[in-house]
């Protein structure tokens, strides 16, 4: 479907006044951003489900890619001009005065992926929406990206990459479909009337939440998944916290999150390397 300037202006000022409270002349660029990014990932949202639909009914293959990273970049930008509203959206906010590079410039790069690696995977989902194949990729909702670089006195200095709270707007969560994921413990085998059984036994829970971002196709109906998964504590030990344990309370959450935490942890320890093992 393809949008008016007119329909896609009363789609960001509906969605500036339901969010924010506020009218196109007189919201933020954060707030624009946030908005406009909104409305893109809602249509590209629905593209999606149109599209995997109708593959399923004609009885197509579908595509699956696993990948530690996925090199994402700036989703705003590429996802208007993939859909052909970039014109649109430009010329929307020229009339209210505001050049559509100084909303760009507002969003940060995903902290999803590093290197050469995480473009590529992050090319494949390009390319097969383009090309009109279903595609899936899996990866993990890192809450950091790999680090910020300064250089101080000629050597390097790193800092957290805190992407999400700009880059929140484009990953639609579904904790509905959480599943638990179990580390560590045993596996107890026994043999009862002929039969083979195993039982797991003192794992540990980790609650996996999918979430998924969308990448459009270029020139085409073609929109491909890239679902992440965030790891979270199965649940807050509140009888600890009530008997003042606080620290092993808000520990033993933390611990659970530690999955997701930060894009390729340092493993040149022993708590690094395990932490790299529950990450694959």
């Amino acid at each position: 479907m393809k949008y008016t300037k007119r329909e896609f202006e009363k789609l960001l000022k509906d969605k500036l006044t339901s969010e924010c409270n506020v009218t196109l002349d007189t919201a933020s660029a954060d707030q624009i951003y946030r908005c406009l990014a909104s409305v893109t990932r809602q249509i590209m949202s629905d593209r999606q489900k149109q599209f995997q639909s109708k593959v399923l009914g004609e009885g197509k293959k579908q595509v699956y890619y696993l990948c530690m990273e996925f090199l994402m970049g700036r989703s705003l930008r590429s996802s208007l001009f993939n859909l052909g509203l970039n014109e649109v959206a430009e010329s929307v906010l020229a009339d209210a005065d505001i050049k559509i590079d100084t909303i760009y410039d507002r969003e940060p790069d995903a902290g999803l992926g590093n290197g050469g690696l995480g473009r590529l995977a992050a090319c494949y989902l390009d390319g097969m929406a383009t090309t009109d194949i279903c595609g899936t990729g899996y990866s993990i909702l890192y809450e950091y990206g790999i680090f910020k670089q300064k250089i101080v006195d000629g050597w390097q200095q790193e800092t957290a990459d805190n992407w999400l709270p700009g880059g929140q707007v484009w990953i639609k969560s579904h904790p509905d479909q959480a599943q638990e994921i179990r580390f560590d413990g045993q596996a107890v085998e026994t043999w009862e009337g002929g039969f083979h059984h195993v039982k797991y036994e003192n794992y540990n829970s980790v609650i996996a939440v999918p979430n998924d971002m969308y990448v459009a196709g270029y020139g085409s109906n073609g929109v491909s998944k890239l679902r992440l998964w965030q790891a979270k504590a199965p649940s807050f030990d509140m009888s600890s916290f009530n008997a003042g344990n606080y620290n092993t309370a808000i520990s033993q959450s933390a611990s659970a999150e530690l999955i997701s935490k930060i894009l390729y942890p340092n493993d040149n320890h022993t708590e690094g390397k395990i932490l790299r093992l529950r990450q694959q």
